[in-house]
């Protein structure tokens, strides 16, 4: 019985040193898959927010606009509204300033901002997020 327990200790011993380092091939296989996730739900989180802030900015921008704000006033108030973007965001006004607010009745406003992700899904270009929103009344 004990040459028998002997030799299956033989047979497993060398088993045991040789599997060593799976564990730290496992993750060199499952850790850069897992990274590129997680930097992933990070990179287009930003674009969400940035989406968004560019939204807001144009809502705020047509609201501006519609209540007889120069362009000078509707772009400072856009900028306060996503300072996220800061001078990035471009905004265009069609109807602002210089015109009677009872005479226009349609203002439309564009703004605009480039995004940039920081993985390379675009191959580092920058993207351009743009909203146009219009108001009549």
């Amino acid at each position: 019985m004990c040459a028998e327990r002997a030799r299956v200790r033989g047979l497993i011993a060398p088993r045991r040193g040789r599997s060593a380092g799976g564990a730290a091939l496992e993750f060199a296989l499952v850790a850069p898959v897992f990274l590129m996730l997680v930097f992933g739900i990070i990179d287009f989180s930003r674009y969400a927010f940035s989406v968004i802030s560019v939204r807001q900015a144009a809502a705020e921008a047509v609201r501006a606009a519609s209540l007889g704000r120069t362009v000078a006033e509707v772009q400072r108030i856009a900028r306060a509204r996503a300072p996220f973007l800061g001078e990035a965001l471009t905004v265009s006004c069609m109807g602002c300033g210089g015109t009677d607010p009872a005479v226009a009745r349609t203002y439309r406003v564009t703004a605009s901002a480039p995004f940039t992700f920081l993985l390379p899904y675009t191959l580092g270009q920058p993207i351009t997020i743009s909203e146009v929103t219009e108001v009549t009344y």
